[in-house]
């Protein structure tokens, strides 16, 4: 009596691991169906009109600090200056970027580069190389020659 109940209890919870593992395997492809239909956001593009706007605020930013600089007539830069032309030439670098991997770009004189739009600003252009001139001669100095001893001068074979 004892071997037939313990067969029989081996064969419940055989049967008991089938049906979980029978129903496991069902709820997890209903799971991987339902994921399966889901689909996968598409990335949003933003239209060529928005991209010329966000340049053209950076842009504006750049020639609103040109007129400051001619009212005043300086001859340099404030640092705070040279990091709004450095995120405006970002900016304007990235959305031309942006414009020609969508294939809506134009060319000039409906879009300017970076390079385009520096050219049209000639004081915010010189400040700004001068600028970047000053840095670069910061970190890279140039090492001082000591002057050099002048040759003595070569004798007149002819005498007088």
């Amino acid at each position: 009596m004892s071997s037939t109940l313990i067969l029989f209890i081996l064969f419940f919870v055989l049967i008991c691991v089938v049906l979980f593992y029978f129903f496991t395997q069902k709820s997890l492809n209903d799971i991987s169906t339902r994921l399966n239909k889901i689909e996968t956001p598409e990335r949003v593009l933003r239209t060529p009109d928005t991209i010329r706007r966000e340049r053209a605020y950076s842009h504006d930013q750049i020639v609103i600090l040109e007129a400051q600089l001619i009212n005043e007539s300086r001859e340099d830069l404030t640092e705070a200056e040279m990091q709004e032309i450095d995120r405006a030439r970002k900016k304007i670098k990235s959305c031309a970027d942006e414009l020609r991997a969508l294939g809506d770009w134009i060319g000039l004189p409906f879009d300017l580069e970076w390079n385009d739009i520096l050219d049209r600003l000639p004081v915010v252009n010189r400040l700004y190389r001068k600028a970047i001139a000053a840095q670069t001669e910061a970190l890279n100095p140039t090492p001082v020659a000591p002057p050099e001893v002048p040759a003595p001068a070569p004798q007149s074979r002819l005498r007088r």
